[in-house]
């Protein structure tokens, strides 16, 4: 039973940390593709620092898979917010136009 426990533990572990690289990956593509702004950046590394934190404000120990609510009410929140953030930089204009430069007299 317990190499059961152990692999179960090992399988879980690689399924978090999987996620744990996409997260962050999606993140990273996310602030740089759109320039999001500092306090985006803040909420998505906050989020995913709380995700693997062993502080909990509903501990997966004693309650099992529930302690996993407060969880994935964190990544759903971070995840909300970079897409509205997203959003209002795809419907702003991106970079205001550059002005023509004019030429040079050559002498």
């Amino acid at each position: 039973m317990s190499d059961d426990l152990g692999t179960a533990l090992v399988v879980i572990l690689g399924v978090l940390a999987v996620v744990g690289v996409v997260l962050v990956i999606g993140t990273v593509y996310l602030l740089r593709r759109y320039r999001l702004p500092l306090h985006g950046m803040a909420a998505a590394i906050a989020s995913l620092l709380y995700v693997v934190s062993p502080v909990d404000a509903v501990p997966e120990v004693p309650l099992g898979p529930v302690g996993l609510v407060d969880d994935l009410a964190v990544i759903l929140g971070a995840v909300l917010y970079l897409r509205r953030l997203v959003e209002a930089r795809r419907e702003s204009p991106a970079v205001p136009a550059a002005r023509p430069r004019r030429a040079r007299n050559s002498r």
